[in-house]
Order: structure tokens, then sequence, then C-alpha cells
């Protein structure tokens, strides 16, 4: 990416690393012009532009990046006792701060420009990657977690219909018990009915076999009293013989 594409990139840790360049050569440029007036905040500055050197620019190292807050107040501060070209610097030192400010609050991950050896906007979308990844893996994991929660309940509902299956052939086997039993009690049933219905016949038979025998006792009395009224009536006329 090159110096427009960081510009048009919108993360305000590189406009900061620009600020901080342009303040390191104000730094130089202004502390030479006005060494004779401002000796001791001419010095200071060649100090803070050095440092700002190592800041800013990777290729040497790298610090806080926080630092132009203070060097800004420093250059701020001397120009209190006599206004000079000194306060260019302190503005833009004053610009790197802010922008390094919005950049925390905006959340956004430290880039250096490519120019300065640094990584551009690489590292930001790295960062932005890592952080889309980190995301994508803790959904990930959330949904192993509902996977998971989802497996022990479909495992708990098998269970309970392993379970109810086995009442249910249970059941099964209770039921088909019951109605052997109640065929059973039916056909017992309907050997009682016939046996009865036999033995009523029976006895209806044997009432007529009473009734003709009582008919043929009734008879046989009737016959054994006229033998004896006749046997009496013999007798009668053997006496009067």
């Amino acid at each position: 990416m090159g110096l427009f594409g960081e510009f048009r990139s919108l993360n305000f840790s590189l406009y900061a690393q620009w600020f901080g360049i342009a303040s390191i050569c104000l730094l130089i440029a202004l502390g030479i012009v006005t060494f004779l007036s401002h000796i001791v905040f001419s010095i200071v500055g060649w100090v803070i532009a050095v440092i700002l050197i190592f800041v800013e620019i990777p290729f040497c190292t790298k610090f806080c990046p926080t630092s132009p807050k203070l060097f800004a107040i420093i250059m701020f501060l001397s120009n209190i006792l006599n206004t000079g070209p000194l306060i260019a610097a302190a503005v833009t030192l004053l610009f790197a701060a802010i922008c390094y400010g919005i950049a925390a609050l905006k959340g956004q991950a430290f880039a250096s420009s490519r120019i300065l050896g640094g990584t551009g906007v690489d590292n930001v979308k790295i960062a932005s990657l890592r952080a889309e990844a980190d995301k994508a893996n803790a959904r990930c994991e959330e949904l192993e977690a509902k996977k998971a929660a989802l497996t022990t309940e479909h495992d708990n509902k098998d269970d309970k219909l392993s379970e109810l299956q086995s009442r249910a052939k249970l059941l099964e086997e209770q039921l088909e018990k019951a109605e052997q039993d109640l065929k059973e009690a039916t056909e017992n049933f309907r050997d009682a009915d016939l046996r009865a219905e036999q033995l009523n016949k029976k006895a209806v038979k044997l009432e007529q076999e009473v009734r003709e025998q009582e008919k043929k006792n009734a008879e046989l009395e009737k016959k054994q009293q006229d033998v004896k009224a006749e046997m009496d009536e013999l007798e009668r006329q053997l006496e009067g013989v």
C-alpha cells in the first residue's frame, strides 16, 4: 500500500506517525533557526527529535506511541517565555497525540507506514482477520457446545423412548395375557352354560320320568284298591255261603 492508500485507510495511528515525522523535521530545522534565542529548548527539541526517530521509525525501533503528548507539552512550555517557530513543532506533536488518542478510542491497532519500514495497515488487517477468526472460533465452540447439549438431549430422549417402548411392550404382553385369560374364561363360561343346559335338560327329563312314575304309582294304587274291594266282596260272599 502506497502513501495515498495509507491516507485513505482512516487509520489514525498512521496519521499520528506522519505527524511525528513532520515534528522531527520541524524540531531539527526550527531548533537550528531558533538556537540563539531559545538555546535550551532548541537542544531539548533536538533530543526529542532523536527520541522520536526511534519512536516513529520502525526501521530503528519501536517504543510507546504516546510520547508525543509529553513532547508537545514541552514545546508549548518553550513558547511561554517567548513565542517562536517551535510552536509549529508543538502543534504537530499535539496533532500526533490527538491522532493516537483517536486511534486508541476507536480501538484501532497500531500501524506504521511501509515507507518508513513498517507494515502499513497489513497488521491492522491481520489483527482484524485474527479477531474475526477468534469470533469464528468462539462461534464454533458455542455451536459445538450446543451440539453437545443437543446430543445429550437426543440421547436422553432416546433413553426415554426406549423406556417407553419397553413399557409399551410390557403392556402389550399384559394385554395379550389378559385377552388370553378372557378367552379361556369365555370358553369356561361357554362350557359351563353348555353343562347347565345339559343338566337342565336332564332335570326336565327326570321330572317327566317322575311324573310318569307317579302316574303309574297312582294307577297301581287304584288297581290295588279295586283288587282289595273285589277281595272284600269275595270274602263277604264266602261268609254268606
